[in-house]
């Protein structure tokens, strides 16, 4: 997978921007001059969502109507990907903008972008992902899984479609305005999504399994184990059946109180919860494992026999990383970057290797 080409009009802080990227690429310049806002258009044609907000209105240039970001990519093919973003008729419903893919100058779906250009982002809010909100590694999972499998993206946006019926309807039969037996159409639709979510989910975690404990001691040293357990609200094994037997509490909060939109999963450090006792360098090293795990995860699920060597690797999008980062976590990050086009924002090259720094295109902002 590479990107080699990107054109930003109206972005952001770019009125206009073009950039040709090499297989690694270093854009340096002081804080506040765009560099993460690249990165940022990169991915959005990847995920097809900003990590920094929730309103796409917000990614338009001030006092424009629009903002475009397009692509030449090549993967087992080359493509032109064109994500176009327009402000709302109504500024008064900022989530009611529109937003328009192109690829090869043809619509499509958005949900047609994800899996083009899988790639991986770790910036400095990545290490929240430890000890923050469960809804932080929920969403690295749905990330991870939506680039990879078209079956469950499609079962996460209907589970989510489903989930807001089921909770409305749940409301109506609490304030006695439908019956209860209404619930049985909703219960099944959401059990089927349901149990295919949380299925792919623990295929993911069982890979991670794998392979964590072994990265996790190369770069910090150590010789302790890690693990990580999916925590189902609803155990995929009997999803329906739980769901019928919660009914009466579920309309007596007119909400649906179980299922993948609340399920978790914990990091454990010689079965300690690291959330509750890791130290702020082995959330560092925990994360930085995961996004190595990532990659590998992507590549494989990716790989496919017939296409040229290197196109099933995903993009790595370093944000201003290599300064949260001792300098053996530098030294392992600097190796990983070697295996694929990686792009990488800093405020200072001191940060970064220099034998990495002799390799990269340096491109100044």
């Amino acid at each position: 997978m590479h990107i080699n080409s990107l054109n930003l009009e109206n972005f952001r802080s770019w009125k206009k921007y073009k950039i040709d990227f090499n297989d690694i690429n270093i854009l340096i310049g002081p804080n506040g001059v765009g560099k993460t806002n690249v990165l940022e258009s990169i991915w959005l044609l990847a995920d097809g969502r900003s990590w920094r907000t929730s309103h796409d209105v917000e990614t338009i240039f001030w006092g424009e109507e629009f903002a475009r970001i397009s692509a030449d990519i090549t993967n087992s093919k080359k493509l032109k990907i064109e994500l176009f973003l327009q402000k709302p008729k109504n500024s008064a419903f900022t989530n009611n903008q529109s937003k328009i893919l192109k690829i090869d100058g043809i619509k499509h779906r958005l949900i047609d972008l994800l899996g083009e250009m899988p790639s991986v982002l770790f910036c400095p809010e990545s290490i929240n992902m430890v000890g923050g909100a469960p809804n932080l590694r929920r969403k690295f999972l749905d990330i991870l899984l939506s680039q990879i499998n078209r079956s469950y993206t499609l079962s996460l946006v209907e589970y989510f479609k489903i989930l807001k019926e089921r909770n409305s309807l749940l409301e109506a039969i609490k304030l006695g305005k439908s019956q209860s037996n209404e619930l049985d159409f909703w219960d099944e639709k959401l059990s089927e999504n349901g149990i295919i979510i949380i299925n792919y989910r623990k295929k993911a975690i069982n890979f991670f399994n794998k392979n964590i404990s072994q990265i996790y001691q190369e770069l910090s040293g150590s010789a302790e184990k890690m693990r990580i357990v999916y925590r189902e609200s609803i155990s995929s094994d009997n999803f329906l059946e739980h769901l019928i037997g919660s009914r009466e509490r579920e309309i007596s909060q007119g909400a649906t109180i179980g299922g993948p939109h609340r399920d978790d999963w914990i990091i454990y450090l010689n079965d300690k919860d690291l959330s509750t006792f890791g130290s702020r360098g082995e959330y560092r090293s925990a994360v930085l494992s995961l996004k190595i795990l990532e990659l590998r995860y992507l590549e494989e699920e990716k790989r496919d026999p017939s296409t040229p060597l290197g196109a099933s690797k995903p993009i790595l999008l370093l944000d201003d990383i290599f300064s949260e980062l001792d300098k053996d976590r530098r030294d392992h990050l600097a190796k990983i970057v070697s295996n694929q086009q990686t792009i990488i924002t800093t405020t200072d090259l001191d940060h970064i290797q220099k034998d990495l720094r002799e390799r990269a295109k340096i491109i100044k902002l």
